[in-house]
């Protein structure tokens, strides 16, 4: 991280980065200066970025499903309290996303409301 040579002090501030949570690699970081556009370098990958940006609702293929999207069952699935079985191949038309668990999302099939986990789904 001493380094006068600019992609050894990126590497040192994006592995330093990736450690912050065991605690000691923040008095480096406190101490690290790297001008502005090393620092842009740097960050270019996105390290250093909050982690609750990078959740979202993601279908099987990891594509971002938003509030509102159509998607496809890729699965049958056995629908419990609902009597019913949800086909593969059925879309889920206007999802609604569950804030607390990125794994779920809610539709209706068959006239009814049920949960969905996302990795049965793929946006239409």
């Amino acid at each position: 991280m001493w380094s006068e040579v600019q992609a050894v002090q990126v590497m040192a501030w994006r592995m330093l980065q990736r450690l912050k949570s065991e605690g000691w690699p923040q008095d480096l970081l406190d101490m690290l200066y790297l001008d502005d556009e090393t620092l842009i370098w740097a960050k270019a990958t996105g390290e250093g970025e909050d982690k609750e940006a990078e959740d979202f609702h993601k279908d099987v293929n990891g594509v971002r499903i938003e509030a509102g999207d159509t998607v496809v069952l890729i699965k049958d699935l056995n629908v419990k309290g609902g009597g019913f079985t949800a086909k593969r191949g059925t879309a889920v038309r206007n999802v609604s996303l569950d804030h607390d668990n990125t794994n779920y999302i809610e539709g209706k099939v068959n006239g009814q409301t049920i949960v969905i986990i996302t990795e049965y789904v793929k946006k239409s």
